[in-house]
């Protein structure tokens, strides 16, 4: 058993999140590892008809390909494999608070808001404001 979120509930959960992704540019990507089975992450893939969801060989934060990689921990990903179908990024939120869910942008910050990641970062709890940038 995967200790991932099922593929097509990830894929509705960004549907349903639509405004969150709307101003990313096509090829944004955000990943989504278990710490516990951290050889496959589950990504969110922004393309010219939207967002689509895939799993993909975990070999590193270096060489993943990601924007913005979430490492959850068990009770984490139990958390969200339960949220998945409803509200996502509340629990994802609480958890990165709470530190079982860390979250790796592996872009810089300017780059993040070039490709458009603000709504998204506002909605996982990140708020930067002045001189923070």
């Amino acid at each position: 058993m995967s200790a991932l979120p099922d593929i097509a509930a990830w894929r509705d959960a960004a549907a349903r999140n639509a405004g969150l992704f709307e101003a990313l540019d096509p090829g944004a990507r955000i990943g989504l590892v278990a710490r516990a089975d951290s050889a496959r992450m589950l990504l969110w893939e922004v393309g010219a008809a939207g967002v689509d969801a895939r799993v993909a060989a975990f070999e590193g934060y270096a060489s993943c390909g990601a924007d913005m990689l979430l490492s959850a921990d068990a009770g984490s990903m139990a958390r969200i494999a339960d949220a998945v179908g409803g509200d996502l990024f509340t629990a994802l939120r609480m958890d990165i608070r709470s530190g079982g869910v860390v979250c790796y942008m592996l872009r810089r910050r300017c780059d993040l808001e070039a490709r458009g990641f603000d709504e998204l970062l506002d909605a996982l709890g990140f708020a930067f404001m002045g001189a923070c940038r």
